[in-house]
């Protein structure tokens, strides 16, 4: 089975819904919109004890907490008034390729990122209206990156397979497994949070 717009190919994808704390997520902002409360972590992780019995606790996995403490990290770098979507995990094989795209802006709102792990990658940015407009950027196992503002929406984004696009000051960047943990932000409705209530 392929990628829902066909764009990438030799991966494999998930979203990790345990991961976001209901104060981050679209959730916390529907409730705070009208008016309620939610448990601001419902997720028993190993470094934190629940508050009085909270419902609705669920336990995860054993390295979970030390994930989350990353995730909190990159999320911290934004306005607590962001509400995030899920982390998606982006596992590419070493003959995998992302096509160039522009990712979907009814999707997910001003923020994508990602924190790149194992390999590394050379991704390419073209401009939609001039493709000779390109950006080359090293993305090394550890890195984290941001496409905003007219990055965000006015050039497409790759990393293809190709060894003349896969070089780096001179020097092959070489074909491996990367696993790219994803971050967006919601896009808040036009009639704000309190509509999908």
């Amino acid at each position: 089975m392929g990628h829902f717009d066909k764009r990438i190919h030799n991966y494999r994808e998930c979203s990790v819904g345990a991961w976001l704390p209901n104060k981050r997520g679209i959730g916390g902002h529907i409730a705070e919109a009208i008016g309620k409360t939610v448990d601001p972590d419902p997720v028993d992780l190993p470094d934190r004890r629940p508050q009085g019995g909270s419902a609705g606790w669920t336990t995860v996995g054993k390295y979970d907490g030390q994930i989350r403490h990353v995730l909190d990290r990159v999320w911290d770098l934004f306005p607590a008034s962001y509400a995030w979507l899920p982390p998606h995990i982006l596992d590419l094989h070493q003959d995998g390729e992302i096509l160039p795209h522009v990712d979907n802006p009814d999707y997910s709102g001003f923020v994508v990122g990602g924190l790149c792990l194992l390999g590394p990658a050379v991704s390419t940015f073209k401009h939609v209206d001039d493709p000779e407009i390109r950006v080359d950027v090293l993305l090394e196992p550890r890195s984290l990156y941001f496409m905003t503002n007219k990055i965000r929406y006015q050039f497409t984004h790759e990393i293809t397979v190709d060894p003349q696009q896969r070089s780096w000051l001179g020097q092959e960047v070489p074909r491996s497994r990367r696993i790219s943990l994803m971050f967006r932000d919601a896009k808040e409705p036009a009639a704000g949070w309190k509509s999908l209530a």
